[in-house]
């Protein structure tokens, strides 16, 4: 796996942030203007930011190590604004050719994938062409491989690996978790639970990379045990949940609701619906809004 070099990513970031809070500052006096009287608003303080950017990066689950500065890729990055040569080749940014230089020292020792939006680093600034010629001249002469890409979400598709889900081992605790609810469902109409008839399931990642969010449904074929002639019997389920890769395990399943349909003895069909209300968002006041980061994943990536 090539290292990946993700340098002045926090710098960016904590200028994203200030930017965002300033939008919505400014934001929200010009409708103090036109309103006259608003609820204040409470935004991050400037240390709450750069207590975040530093939790964030602290948080990330993968190998890190720090780049220290030093007077070789200082030097280099200087000739580089003297000479007009990519990454400095017209705004003469020093510190792109800092982050250059340290890649062609990580390159002596390992391969490096270079994640930066930074146009000059590119062939024509442009994302399609790939790195500047005079770039890829410099990691031709080096041992190792240096990939660029723009986005994080690109480098995510390099990366990313196929995830099994054992259909049995959801079910299982699904019936677990909710044994009352659902048992409780067949009970009050006279069924048993049959076979398992289907299971679909959508993953998507979080923001723990050994965490995933699921939505699933399954059915269940049914016998009547009244003994009243009913047949087709069918349980529909659906509900949520999360699913941790490295144990393999489900955790936090909530149940939507039974749908239970079967045909009677002349040949009309019924059905009956359980649902569940969940109460856990009802506050008084004002709430607390909470984050959550879910992206879906493709079907090959299951």
């Amino acid at each position: 796996m090539p290292e990946v070099v993700r340098l002045e990513v926090q710098h960016n970031l904590r200028n994203r942030l200030t930017e965002h809070i300033e939008s919505i500052r400014s934001n929200h006096r010009q409708l103090l203007t036109a309103f006259g009287k608003l609820k204040e608003i409470v935004l991050p303080t400037e240390a709450d930011v750069e207590a975040k950017v530093t939790e964030l990066f602290a948080s990330v689950e993968v190998a890190k190590f720090d780049v220290p500065f030093t007077m070789e890729s200082a030097r280099s990055s200087f000739l580089r604004t003297i000479d007009k040569l990519p990454p400095s080749d017209r705004t003469q940014e020093f510190k792109d050719g800092v982050l250059w230089a340290d890649c062609l020292t990580l390159l002596a020792s390992d391969s490096v994938v270079l994640v930066t939006s930074d146009k000059a680093f590119y062939e024509g600034r442009s994302y399609d062409k790939g790195l500047a010629p005079n770039l890829q001249v410099e990691v031709n002469r080096q041992p190792h491989s240096l990939t660029i890409m723009p986005t994080l979400s690109a480098l995510l598709q390099t990366i990313r690996t196929s995830v099994t889900l054992d259909e049995n081992k959801l079910a299982t605790a699904f019936l677990r978790e909710q044994h009352e609810s659902v048992f409780g469902t067949l009970t009050r109409h006279g069924f048993d639970l049959g076979v398992r008839l289907s299971v679909a399931y959508t993953l998507f990642a979080t923001e723990n990379p050994n965490v995933l969010f699921l939505e699933f449904s399954m059915e269940y074929g049914c016998a009547d045990i009244r003994g009243e002639s009913r047949s087709d019997a069918i349980l529909r389920l659906k509900g949520d949940g999360s699913y941790t890769l490295a144990t393999e395990t489900f955790a936090e399943l909530r149940n939507f609701g039974e749908h239970l349909s079967y045909r009677l003895p002349d040949g009309s069909e019924k059905e009956s619906r359980n649902h569940v209300i969940f109460a856990g968002g009802l506050v008084l006041g004002h709430r607390e809004v909470s984050s959550v980061i879910r992206f879906k994943l493709d079907s090959d990536e299951r």
